[in-house]
C-alpha cells in the first residue's frame, strides 16, 4: 500500500482526480482525470508491479476504439516513448509522473488541434505498428514487391476446434516463387491507396466495412478489388517512410468477410536499412568456415554485403560444436552448405555461393582474383601466404584479409592487405633488423617454441579457444572488410586459459597488453623493404 499511496499522492499533486484504482496480475491501475490546456482528459496509468522499475503504460481512456491518431493503439495506449535508452530515477515518482503527464496530455492536445487530414497522413507512418497492436495476423514477404509481377498468398487450410472445422491462414505472400510445402497458391490483388480511403481498420471486417471501403475508392481501384480472380488485396498506402502495406484476405468464400494481416517484411534493404546500414553491392570470399571464418561470413552477410562466396571442403562435425556457429543438425554436412543455407534464412535475398571443396583448385582457375574482398581464414600459415603472394603478382583488385587467433585466449589477427599498397602477410615473416626470413609470425602472441595443440582422444589435434574467442576476432576481421582499407588489427586477452595450459605469452602480447605498441597498424608501419612479396 506504500507504493499505492505515492503514487495517488503524486497524482493529486499534479492536479489529477482520481476516479478508481484497481489491480490484476500484479498491475496496479489508475483511471483518472486531468485538465491540460483547457481540456480534460480521461486517463489510465498501470504500473507493472509495485514499483516504476519500468516506464508505467498510460491510456486515453475512450468508449469507442481509436483510429486515426498518432501515437495512440486501438485500446488508447499513448506512444510517448520508445522506451529505449531512457533514463530516469525510479524512486522519483512525482518527477517521472510529471513528465508522464505533461507529455501525455501535449501530445493529446497537438493531435486533437491538427486538421483531420493532417492528423490521418501522420498517422499513415504507423499503419503497420498499429494493426499489429490490435490483432490483426501476421505473413511474411521475403522480397522486394515488384509490381510488374502477379502476386500470391500461400495458404494453409488450419483445422481447428473440436469439429475440426478447417480455416485458411495465410503463410507468406510471393510473386511467383512457392516456398512452403502443403499449401494453396492463391491470387493476389495490389491497391494503391491514401490514408484517407480506409475506413477504422480492426484484425478482422464484415459486409459493412467492406461496402464502406469499395465506396471510397476509385473506378480503377473498385475494379481491382471486386475482381473474381482475386481471393484478397495487398494494400500499399504512401507515407514519409515509403509506404506501409497490409492484406485484405477473403479466400474462396464469395462473401467479403474475412481477416486482416500486417506484412513482416523480410527481403534484404528493408532488413539492412533496420540495422541503421546500407545495402554493399560488393562479393566478398571466405576461404576456411570453421569457428572464425563461419562468423565473419555471418557479419558480412548481415551487415549488407550482396554477394558471399564460402569455400571449405570439411563436412560438419560434433567436435565442432562447442565454438561453431552452426548445429547438430548440421553434424556430417558441408559446412559451406549448411552455413549458405542459414545466411540465407537470416537474411532473406543474399546472393550465397558454397564451394565445398579446398581452395587450390579455385585458385588455379582464377576463380578468387575478381572478388571485391578475400577473407582466409584457413589456420595454415603457408597456404594463405601463397595466396597473398599470387594476388599481388597478378595485381587482384580484391581486399584480402588473414584472421587468426591464437590459443589460450591470448588473442587474434586481422591483417588487411591490398595488391599494390605495401604490407603485406609476407613482411610479418621477416626480422626488420635483418631483413631476414623467419619460421613463424614475428607479431605473434605466443612465444616459440611451444606446443601449443591438444588431444582428447589420442588423435584429432585441436587448438584451445572458446567462442568468444573466435568471436572477437571474427568481428576485427569483417570491420576490416567493410572499412575496405589496408590495416593491421589485433587484440591481446586476459590469457587465463592459455596460463591454465602453460602456455607461455610473447614480448608482444606484454606490449599489447599494457598498450606500449598499437592494436591497429597502417599496411605501410608493417611493411617490408625486401619482401618477395609486395616488395617486389
Amino acid at each position: 500500500m506504500i507504493f499505492v499511496n505515492k503514487v495517488e499522492h503524486a497524482l493529486r499533486d499534479l492536479g489529477a482526480k482520481i476516479i478508481s484504482f484497481e489491480c490484476k496480475n500484479v498491475l496496479p491501475t489508475w483511471d483518472f482525470s486531468f485538465i491540460g490546456e483547457g481540456m480534460e482528459w480521461p486517463l489510465r496509468i498501470q504500473t507493472y508491479g509495485w514499483n516504476i522499475y519500468e516506464l508505467p503504460a498510460i491510456y486515453w481512456r475512450v468508449k469507442t476504439p481509436i483510429w486515426g491518431w498518432p501515437h495512440i493503439s486501438l485500446s488508447g495506449d499513448v506512444c510517448i516513448s520508445d522506451r529505449e535508452g531512457l533514463e530516469y530515477d525510479p524512486e522519483d515518482i512525482l518527477g517521472v509522473l510529471d513528465w508522464l503527464l505533461r507529455k501525455t496530455v501535449r501530445m493529446l492536445e497537438q493531435n486533437h488541434s491538427m486538421p483531420e487530414i493532417a492528423r490521418k497522413e501522420l498517422f499513415a507512418d504507423e499503419l503497420e505498428g498499429y494493426l499489429r497492436n490490435c490483432g490483426a495476423k501476421a505473413v511474411a514477404i521475403d522480397e522486394p514487391l515488384d509490381t510488374s509481377k502477379a502476386l500470391y498468398a500461400e495458404v494453409e487450410l488450419v483445422k481447428k476446434g473440436k469439429m475440426n472445422l478447417v480455416y485458411p491462414v495465410v503463410r507468406r505472400i510471393n510473386q511467383g516463387d512457392t516456398q512452403i510445402t502443403n499449401c494453396q497458391q492463391q491470387r493476389l490483388g495490389l491497391v494503391d491507396l491514401s490514408i484517407h480511403q480506409l475506413p477504422d481498420l480492426r484484425s478482422e471486417w464484415d459486409v459493412v466495412w467492406w461496402n464502406s471501403f469499395i465506396e471510397r475508392l476509385s473506378t480503377s481501384q473498385r475494379d481491382i478489388a471486386t475482381s473474381a480472380k482475386y481471393r484478397g488485396l495487398l494494400l500499399r498506402v504512401p507515407n514519409e517512410y515509403g509506404y506501409a502495406l497490409f492484406l485484405l484476405y477473403w479466400g474462396v468464400r464469395p462473401s467479403k468477410k474475412g481477416a486482416i494481416y500486417f506484412l513482416q517484411r523480410q527481403d534484404r534493404d528493408y532488413l539492412i536499412q533496420r540495422t541503421g546500414g546500407e545495402p554493399s553491392p560488393r562479393h566478398a570470399i571466405v576461404v576456411g568456415c570453421g569457428s572464425v571464418g563461419s562468423r565473419v561470413a555471418e557479419h558480412l552477410a548481415l551487415s549488407g554485403i550482396e554477394k558471399l562466396t564460402l569455400v571449405d571442403g570439411d563436412t560438419f562435425s560434433a567436435d565442432n560444436l562447442g565454438r561453431h556457429i552452426l548445429g547438430k543438425q548440421s553434424i556430417s554436412k558441408p559446412k559451406v552448405d549448411e552455413l549458405a543455407q542459414l545466411f540465407r534464412e537470416r537474411m532473406p535475398g543474399i546472393d550465397v555461393e558454397s564451394k565445398a571443396m579446398h581452395v587450390q583448385p579455385l585458385l588455379a582457375k582464377g576463380a578468387l582474383a575478381t572478388a571485391d574482398a578475400i577473407v582466409l581464414a584457413t589456420g595454415n600459415s603457408v597456404l594463405e601466404r601463397s595466396i597473398v603472394r599470387r594476388a599481388f603478382q597478378e595485381g587482384w583488385p580484391s581486399l584480402i584479409v588473414s584472421t587468426s587467433v591464437e590459443a589460450g585466449g591470448l588473442g587474434g589477427h586481422a591483417i588487411a592487405m591490398r595488391p599494390g599498397v605495401r604490407g603485406c602477410l609476407d613482411c610479418l615473416y621477416i626480422d626488420p633488423d635483418t631483413q631476414q626470413p623467419l619460421a613463424g609470425l614475428r607479431t605473434a602472441l605466443i612465444a616459440p617454441d611451444q606446443r601449443i595443440t591438444r588431444q582428447l582422444t589420442g588423435c584429432g589435434a585441436f587448438t584451445p579457444y572458446s567462442s568468444i574467442d573466435a568471436t572477437r576476432t571474427a568481428l576485427m576481421a569483417a570491420e576490416r572488410v567493410l572499412a575496405n582499407t589496408p590495416v593491421y588489427s589485433r587484440w591481446a586477452g586476459e590469457g587465463t586459459l592459455a596460463k591454465a595450459e602453460s602456455i607461455q605469452p610473447s614480448d608482444t602480447y606484454h606490449a599489447l597488453r599494457a598498450g606500449r605498441i598499437a592494436a591497429d597498424l597502417d599496411s605501410s608501419v608493417f611493411a617490408q623493404p625486401r619482401c618477395p612479396c609486395c616488395g617486389v
